[in-house]
């Protein structure tokens, strides 16, 4: 199994993204760290964890990176060597910055091979509308400036491009409370809930609604969370090992050891079981959209 950790890719993206942007190859910015490219290769692919602050300042030159970034990636390569020591999971504090705080995730799903996701209480953010996030935000945020919120609501756009790559699957599970739950009234949930109806017939997309009486209710013992497998590596041809994620109204939790692993991905063939099938899904949803249609 591939050794990388939520940290060490992390650094790793970090690195391939300002080494792109500086134009730069592999091959330049090893020779100037005085390693290989096979080893560099291994950073970017997060499979390495001892590389020196002198090291990574040697990269950081090369790539002329500001300030602001080179203590970034300083403070991730030294959490990148604690991590190895911790016991696989991640804390991640939602204090501060809106945007910068959901990084991780955003760094996670946009790598992903395949997110099954299941959620008791929302539409799932890639297959929010915007009014939806919007009204989510304000709830959340309510004393942050409306430019930043609507920071917040753009970044639903952007993420959502994700269901256009044919090499991405999403299958989600939504508890049908969530149909019935009228975030910002009938006239925000029924514009949801078309969107909905229309996604459910993308490629990318499987969604399926959990009904309130399903005979198994392991999926309500366990709670909304996004289990998230991962391609194959570039430069070293290892699988990356799956990550959990467990958010929460005051923070996150990136899962990776085995064993809590292995319980979540336990928890998927029995929601398969006990949700309804594509076509019974749209039914409710359209039924449901009749539902705040007429009131």
């Amino acid at each position: 199994m591939a050794s990388s950790t939520l940290a060490s890719r992390a650094l790793g993206w970090q690195l391939k993204k300002l080494r792109e942007r500086a134009g730069l190859s592999k091959f330049a910015v090893a020779r100037a760290a005085e390693t290989s490219s096979q080893t560099y290769g291994r950073l970017e692919d997060g499979q390495k964890h001892n590389t020196t602050t002198l090291v990574m300042n040697a990269i950081c030159d090369k790539l002329k990176v500001s300030n602001e970034e080179r203590q970034k990636l300083l403070e991730l390569a030294d959490e990148v060597r604690r991590d190895r020591k911790s016991e696989g999971g991640w804390w991640r504090p939602a204090l501060g910055n809106l945007r910068n705080n959901f990084e991780y995730f955003l760094q996670l799903e946009e790598s992903a091979k395949k997110i099954t996701h299941l959620h008791l209480n929302l539409v799932p953010g890639l297959l929010q509308t915007l009014d939806y996030r919007r009204q989510l935000a304000w709830a959340e945020f309510p004393q942050s400036p409306s430019d930043e919120l609507e920071t917040l609501v753009d970044l639903v756009r952007q993420r959502q491009e994700r269901l256009l790559d044919p090499d991405f699957e999403f299958e989600a599970f939504v508890s049908e409370v969530v149909l019935r739950r009228p975030i910002g009234g009938p006239g925000v949930m029924e514009d949801q809930l078309r969107h909905l109806a229309e996604v459910v017939d993308l490629p990318s997309v499987n969604l399926r609604i959990v009904p309130d009486n399903a005979r198994n209710p392991l999926g309500f013992i366990t709670g909304t969370f996004s289990y998230m497998t991962f391609p194959i590596l570039p430069n070293t041809k290892l699988t990356p090992p799956p990550v959990v994620y467990v958010e929460n109204y005051v923070g996150a939790l990136y899962l990776e050891r085995q064993v809590e692993i292995d319980k979540y991905r336990d928890t998927i063939p029995v929601l398969r079981q006990v949700a309804l099938d594509t076509d019974a899904t749209r039914n409710l949803i359209l039924a449901t959209i009749r539902e705040y249609s007429s009131s």
